[in-house]
């Protein structure tokens, strides 16, 4: 069974992360995003990943690469222009199986997919969503279902009279090549208002499959640090075995941390980093080559790639791009 993940968007929610690289390749814990969602489906057995993308598309292939040193296999399907949800997926479709599991690529989740894969074939579905209860479901738009799981229509932004349910598209599906043959080629087609109602219209099987599991949407600058945090902290179920818990401190190769400077966990310091003396670093993640000058305090913030934190410089609740320069004043917000 194969796998494709839709990563051709460019990120523009979650600048300046995302000013010079991708929003699958911006940092989660100091591990590359995209690497979670490779994890889960190497977890239950799919190893053949197919990556969608549009934006940076050489960009992927250098890093990701063929997927060896993840111990799956990875191909690319590249847009020359934005073909939406849908159309990316038809756009792919030499490539898939007759059943795929499809993600979007801004999902951070340890959701079953073993489970997932058996409500498809128990309900005979042509396709399944995925779907996650939120505590504001307005923000997404609601997913209807009758007694048997099956989803009977759509709401988007609703009004509060209307919230009957929390249940939203979680990004995450079964598609049988029943339902990837009706998407018109080398069109913008959004899943969502075209061919999840077409579906339906035409009698279609479309199941819902209900998850409690763990999901957030790190498409924002404000979930994206939620996001770093919940691994963490260990809110998050680990796919790797190595993230640190709350007492933690996790330290990477090559950075030099003065005696004298205090780390107040949980912390995350990358590689060939630089903290001087009476530094100050509590519940924050900082990227690699990193150097924070002598009694610089840094609180729950993200500091990217080759920032320079200089001394004294004080930063609360902030995520810092690749490259920023702190002079020495308080900041907070994002740079």
């Amino acid at each position: 069974m194969k796998a494709l993940i839709l990563i051709g968007g460019e990120g523009t929610r979650l600048r300046p992360l995302t000013m010079d690289t991708l929003k699958c390749m911006a940092p989660i814990a100091n591990r590359n995003f995209i690497e979670y969602q490779i994890a889960l489906l190497k977890k239950y057995g799919i190893n053949d990943i197919v990556l969608s993308v549009c934006y940076m598309p050489e960009k992927v292939k250098e890093i990701v690469g063929n997927g060896k040193k993840y111990g799956v296999r990875i191909s690319y399907t590249a847009e020359k222009l934005p073909l939406g949800t849908a159309g990316a997926i038809k756009n792919a479709e030499k490539l898939l199986d007759e059943t795929t599991i499809v993600m979007n690529g801004d999902i951070l989740t340890d959701i079953k997919l073993d489970e997932m894969l058996e409500c498809h074939i128990s309900k005979n579905a042509d396709a399944t969503i995925a779907l996650h209860e939120a505590a504001d479901p307005s923000a997404y738009g609601l997913v209807i279902t009758d007694a048997q799981g099956m989803i009977t229509r759509f709401l988007e932004k609703p009004k509060e009279s209307e919230i009957t349910s929390k249940w939203i598209n979680a990004g995450i599906y079964i598609f049988s090549r029943k339902v990837i043959d009706m998407i018109p080629s080398g069109l913008n087609v959004s899943l969502e208002r075209q061919t999840f109602p077409l579906v339906i219209d035409t009698k279609m099987r479309l199941a819902a499959f209900k998850s409690s599991q763990y999901w957030l949407d790190i498409g924002k600058i404000e979930k994206y640090m939620q996001a770093n945090f919940d691994v963490l902290q260990g809110r998050f179920e680990s796919l790797f075995g190595d993230e640190i818990a709350d007492t933690g401190i996790k330290t990477g190769h090559g950075s030099i941390i003065d005696d004298r400077a205090v780390l107040s966990s949980p912390v995350i310091i990358g590689k060939k980093c630089r903290v001087a003396a009476e530094a100050r670093i509590e519940r924050s993640i900082i990227w690699d080559n990193v150097k924070i000058g002598e009694g610089a305090v840094i609180t729950n913030s993200i500091i990217g790639n080759g920032c320079v934190v200089e001394q004294g410089c004080v930063i609360i609740n902030t995520v810092a791009g690749a490259g920023s320069v702190f002079t020495r004043f308080t900041r907070s917000g994002t740079k």
